[in-house]
């Protein structure tokens, strides 16, 4: 069994296969610990997917969330108890990568595939020479999945641009942050700007539609500005980008599946895929194991993915269309409504946690599908 990314999906679904008695070999481009340009954010719901403590690698735990619009009609919510962990994302995935190690999987740091065949099997050739096959292969490759390109999946995945900083803040500056995450709209027609609290850095960023990758650094030094923090040193900067499977796109086959980033496994209101991620990795390798035992295809595996993800991925869009079509159309009434509002925040709060879901969020206001409707066709 080959899994190729050692980020959470991949990680996680190489722990659970391993730990089922199965040969798993892990290979990644990167040596690890690498710098991941991410958030960081960890939802509490995420936390609770995994079966070993976090703790070692959380920077902070958020309870407070400020929400501006470009820097006006600023409102604070507090959810009262953490709804996210704040981590750096080398950290964090080391640690999943740790556990799936001890699982008994082998891994291969600097392995850039450059060549896969399939032939009721996998073979993949990499840079520096090296060759593995075997029975099935789990493409868990980031947002750009070279290899699941390779195996011929995820074409028409919908995208976008994001860019992160990691600013170095005196520590009493910091400190005015902790527990504190912070978020800015205002963004045409869409999107958001982002602080997260971390031990030694402040992770800042911005997530814009397709077609603004050039207005990112630009909007994000707008946003360091209006802190306070334009005097400070960045010590990263990078972009990324988010994937958003919104139908039927082709994940899985016979002998190879997408998960996580490379499956487009994020949803429209957060931008946030790690939960999903992890999820996509348990039930790739819950159908691997299933393959394995006798069936011989992945191909449920996107029927899993359909029936257990896409439902949450489906009404988080909604939830977005809803949320920043109201803020195109009347920004500071909605910023003042959603300030008075206390069902939104506190359904937002309860899924971030694992006490709600966004398909069941959805389920309380019928009407929001229709809202939606309307607005994407206005």
């Amino acid at each position: 069994m080959i899994v190729v990314g050692a980020g959470p999906a991949g990680s996680t679904a190489a722990r659970e296969l391993a730990a089922s008695g199965a040969r798993v070999l892990i290979a990644d481009r990167a040596q690890f610990p690498r710098y991941k340009a991410c958030g960081g954010g960890i939802p509490l719901r995420t936390e609770r997917l995994l079966p070993f403590p976090i703790g070692s690698v959380i920077e902070d735990s958020v309870s407070l969330l400020q929400v501006t619009n470009q820097g006006r009609n600023r409102f604070v919510k507090d959810s009262a108890t953490p709804f996210a962990h704040m981590v750096m994302r080398e950290r964090f995935d080391a640690l999943l990568l740790d556990q799936a190690r001890r699982a008994g999987a082998e891994f291969r740091p600097g392995t850039a595939v450059r060549d896969l065949e399939q032939n009721g099997g996998v073979r993949l050739r990499a840079a520096d020479g090296f060759e593995a096959e075997a029975d099935f292969l789990i493409c868990a490759d980031g947002a750009h999945s070279p290899v699941g390109k390779m195996a011929g999946l995820g074409d028409g995945i919908a995208e976008c641009p994001a860019w992160e900083v990691e600013v170095r803040v005196p520590r009493s500056k910091a400190a005015s942050y902790r527990a504190t995450a912070l978020i800015e709209l205002g963004y045409w027609p869409w999107g958001y700007a982002w602080l997260f609290p971390k031990a030694e850095v402040l992770s800042i960023g911005i997530v814009l539609p397709p077609g603004q990758g050039g207005d990112m650094k630009g909007h994000t030094q707008a946003f360091i500005d209006r802190l306070g923090l334009g005097s400070t040193d960045i010590d990263i900067q990078r972009g990324h980008k988010i994937r958003f499977r919104r139908a039927s796109e082709c994940i899985a086959d016979r002998n190879a599946i997408l998960a996580g980033d490379a499956a487009g496994l994020a949803d429209e209101f957060t931008e946030e895929g790690i939960f999903y991620a992890i999820e996509s990795g348990r039930i790739a390798a819950r159908n691997t194991l299933r393959a394995m035992g006798g069936d011989g295809s992945l191909e449920r595996y996107q029927r899993d993915i359909d029936r257990e993800i896409m439902p949450e991925l489906q009404a988080a869009r909604l939830i977005g269309f809803m949320f920043y079509g109201m803020l195109r159309r009347a920004a500071r009434p909605w910023m003042l409504a959603s300030a008075h509002t206390p069902f939104l925040w506190n359904a937002f709060f309860a899924v971030q946690k694992g006490e709600s879901t966004y398909a069941r969020e959805v389920a309380r206001i019928p009407v929001l599908p229709s809202i939606a409707a309307r607005m994407v066709s206005s």
